[in-house]
């Protein structure tokens, strides 16, 4: 079987995805399509060649196009008898819904991703679908009849692609046209998650990182959390999609390795990997400061989820990277039934409890900054900058939600403690945040 593989901005396809009888898949990028000068690649694992690419590079990045909770799939491969592995013949039915700007198409097949007119390529929700379509999803229930989600999201968090119009109102997409953000809906038993994602987003914001912007609804008495997509670029009412891609697609790791323990050396995502892709951007310096930063910022709000799917490349002309603005930040820690490992182990640390001095320069070796000098300068610096910061929000996090206050307080005592600092007031008087 063959399948055309399309990129929104290119009105031919770019490449071809093929299996063959023993189960094998490819990918071939169209020779059409290499002799552009505008040429993107469709991801940093694979780079544009006239060689094709085997089953192990192929299946990783066109795996991680298939929605990550396995009901959509699981329904195909039981109606069309397909096995689980057979991506090519999953992405037969799929393929027009990936995310982003890829679509995957049976051959010959027209292009199904379009830039939108937000004049007239998109329909407005009613207030009694838009009511019925959240409060199916705060209850786990099935989408109304009537209502389409255009462009299934990645993630366990029940979600809804949207268009806000230039009027605010809401609408669907029609004619292949993209959204423009996402409505992030509660579990009924979570929904202080809404506030305390708005919360941890606002607080990347301000602590200086490139943030997706966020803002809290009530829909049908459910509080949501509307986040701007940072994918999307609209001008003069036209909208269009930007190719990007998450670390997995773009280390050729399938998402169930998402998380570094999952993996094994050399096929996970570590920061020995990260590296690699921060030293292909534009600007790697800078970069891998900010990663350094985030690392940080995520381990003292109790955010323990930034795995690879949470960390994205954007493509840019000249096949050129830059990272993302952040996106799903959120105190995972709050949960007293998650994890308290990291999604990536800090040196040779993979809880809070383990980050001490020697772990951080091992952290620091492994993404390349500096030497031990160096390292000493940039770990003092770099401690300094993240606990001030977290110190001078804790008081006003706390008096909004206190077991919030008292995590990040919890956090900055143990780094400090670590770390053989002094405890900075307002931490070190605030109560101790118990999972147990």
């Amino acid at each position: 079987m063959n399948l055309d593989v399309r990129l929104e901005a290119f009105a031919d396809p770019i490449g071809r995805l093929s299996s063959n009888d023993a189960g094998g898949i490819g990918f071939a990028y169209a020779p059409d399509y290499l002799a552009r000068n505008d040429a993107l690649q469709l991801s940093m694992s694979l780079s544009l060649t006239e060689e094709p690419f085997g089953d192990f590079e192929t299946r990783s990045f066109f795996d991680n196009l298939l929605p990550e909770r396995d009901t959509a799939r699981a329904d195909i491969i039981a109606k069309y008898g397909l096995a689980n592995d057979d991506i090519v013949g999953i992405l037969f039915h799929l393929g027009r819904d990936c995310p982003g700007a890829v679509s995957v198409l049976p051959e010959g097949a027209p292009p199904v991703k379009l830039p939108g007119d937000l004049s007239h390529d998109y329909e407005p929700y009613s207030d009694a679908l838009l009511n019925a379509s959240v409060r199916a999803l705060y209850e786990r229930r099935p989408l109304p009849v009537d209502a389409q989600d255009p462009s299934p999201l990645a993630g366990v968090q029940s979600k809804l692609a949207v268009t806000r119009l230039e009027d605010g109102r809401l609408a669907s997409p029609r004619n292949g046209a993209p959204t423009t953000h996402i409505l992030k809906v509660p579990q009924e038993r979570h929904e202080r998650d809404v506030d305390r994602e708005q919360r941890a987003m606002t607080l990347s914001r301000a602590c200086g990182f490139d943030t997706a912007a966020t803002e809290v609804l009530a829909i049908d008495g459910v509080p949501v959390l509307l986040v701007t997509r940072y994918d999307r670029q609209i001008t003069e009412g036209k909208v269009q999609r930007l190719h990007q891609e998450d670390f997995c697609q773009a280390l050729g790791l399938p998402s169930r390795l998402k998380y570094e323990r999952n993996g094994r050396p050399g096929r996970r995502f570590d920061v020995h990997r990260v590296r690699d892709i921060l030293d292909r951007c534009v600007d790697p310096i800078s970069e891998r400061q900010r990663f350094l930063e985030i690392t940080l910022f995520d381990t003292l709000i109790g955010n323990v989820d930034g795995h690879a799917k949470n960390f994205s490349l954007f493509h840019l002309p000249g096949n050129r990277f830059r990272t993302t603005p952040r996106y799903d930040v959120l105190p995972t820690m709050l949960d007293r039934q998650t994890t308290d490992q990291f999604a990536y182990d800090i040196g040779t640390a993979a809880t809070l409890e383990a980050l001490d001095a020697a772990a951080f320069d091992r952290f620091l070796v492994d993404l390349g900054l500096g030497t031990a000098a160096g390292r000493r300068r940039i770990a003092g610096a770099s401690l300094s900058k993240a606990i001030d910061r977290m110190n001078a929000a804790v008081a006003a996090i706390g008096k909004a939600d206190k077991d919030f206050g008292d995590l990040v307080a919890t956090r900055i005592r143990t780094l400090c403690r670590n770390m053989d600092r002094a405890i900075p007031e307002p931490a070190a008087s605030m109560d101790t945040f118990v999972r147990s």
